[in-house]
């Protein structure tokens, strides 16, 4: 996950037209490793697309790359990091070199939109309008995934989780890691090795529309709580031994 940063709150200029989703595996992060990483590889071994020897690792975060009409490259993105973006705003507008120094011996790569299911040139067109005109939301009710889901006028861009459907749970996650790529296209052999392309090809059409409720999210807000009640209970426990 990535601060907010300030500076970057306000678009920099008109969108003349969206390259594609840009995908990006930062190597050395903390909260991927112990969190967000867990979770894909448990929905990939379920959807059987655990391909065994991957040297790679997966996806943790999306936006949408972008051209500026003086041609400048941005990154429109949802981070995390500060109250005002968990709570009021956090779309961000990235210069692209300095999304790729999130990297951090990791990787990113860039996706055509219409390599995507159901999305066409006149899809990518309005895009770039509502881009010209987009809100920010608070990540606490809008993750990355979500963000770039709601620049398409909320067309799905990513899976439902294999895990909740196995579980029957009405809800969804955002995973850059399970994108629905057209199962008819190929790739180059660096996106292939990047994202598995192979693999999340044969991902089904998602059931959950882009509105469903986000389990990751509601986990979040839920983490807090889960939390302080932990810790009450040990205080509760640790004061009745004393006892």
């Amino acid at each position: 996950m990535t601060r907010y940063r300030e500076e970057h709150a306000e678009r920099p200029g008109r969108v003349a037209r969206v390259l594609g989703v840009i995908f990006q595996s930062d190597e050395r992060s903390s909260v991927g490793r112990m969190f967000i990483r867990p979770m894909e590889e448990l929905d990939r071994m379920i959807a059987g697309l655990h391909p065994q020897g991957a040297s790679t690792s997966l996806a943790m975060h999306a936006g949408l790359h972008v051209r500026l009409e003086d041609g400048r490259e941005y990154v429109a993105e949802q981070l995390v990091g500060t109250p005002y973006m968990d709570l009021k705003s956090g779309l961000n507008w990235t210069p692209v070199q300095e999304f790729r120094q999130r990297d951090r011996a990791g990787w990113d790569v860039t996706v055509p939109v219409t390599r995507f299911r159901g999305i066409e040139e006149d899809d990518v067109a309005a895009t770039v309008g509502r881009l010209n005109q987009i809100e920010g939301r608070p990540f606490v009710g809008e993750d990355c995934t979500a963000f770039v889901e709601r620049a398409f006028a909320g067309k799905r861009l990513f899976a439902d989780s294999p895990l909740l459907q196995s579980l029957g749970v009405p809800a969804r996650v955002g995973d850059p890691a399970l994108p629905l790529l057209r199962p008819d296209v190929r790739f180059d052999e660096r996106t292939r090795h990047l994202l598995r392309t192979d693999a999340v090809q044969q991902l089904p059409d998602p059931e959950r529309s882009a509105g469903a409720p986000n389990a990751w999210l509601w986990l979040r807000r839920l983490a807090p709580a889960l939390a302080l009640g932990a810790l009450l209970g040990w205080l509760l426990a640790h004061v009745r031994v004393r006892r």
